[in-house]
């Protein structure tokens, strides 16, 4: 099986064959129709000046949902009560050379007003799904979330509270 052997693979791919994944989690929170959306501070180095979900790295053995729980306190002072997993993603930043797993879910139920308290994003702002689409997103696949999850609230398969 030549065509498998690493001297065939992409250098960036063989340098990175074997690493440990980054593992993240982030959120969509949902009121009024409305999702809570952060600009991302232009000081990071991953997607600097675009909108995202609030969320971030797990810290080591770290399950997703409490790196979410601790993500959204430490940049919106929510306390996350519940939220479910709406899906996992893999990306392979090839700036950052990382490989990262990212766990997104919807809050459904947290405590507090959610206020910018951290150095993450440079503001927090509720924007309906028609504003997303012409905002410059973090991840573009944010959209296809949100709508698969309306379309499941219109034709009632989303499962009760």
């Amino acid at each position: 099986m030549q065509g498998n052997q690493t001297g065939d693979l992409p250098k960036l791919f063989q340098k990175n064959l074997f690493m440990k994944p980054v593992i993240c989690a982030g959120g969509f929170m949902v009121k009024k129709n409305k999702f809570l959306f952060g600009k991302r501070s232009k000081k990071k180095t991953w997607a600097a000046g675009k909108w995202d979900i609030v969320g971030g790295k797990a810290l080591k053995n770290e399950n997703p949902f409490y790196t979410l729980r601790r993500e959204v306190f430490e940049e919106t002072g929510v306390v996350v009560l519940d939220a479910e997993l709406m899906t996992t993603m893999h990306i392979f930043d090839r700036d950052e050379e990382d490989f990262f797993i990212y766990h997104i879910y919807r809050i459904t139920h947290w405590r507090m007003k959610p206020r910018n308290v951290s150095e993450e994003h440079s503001k927090l702002k509720w924007l309906t799904r028609l504003e997303l689409g012409e905002v410059d997103l973090a991840l573009p696949e944010y959209l296809s979330l949100i709508d698969k999850w309306r379309n499941d609230v219109y034709l009632g398969v989303e499962k009760a509270e």
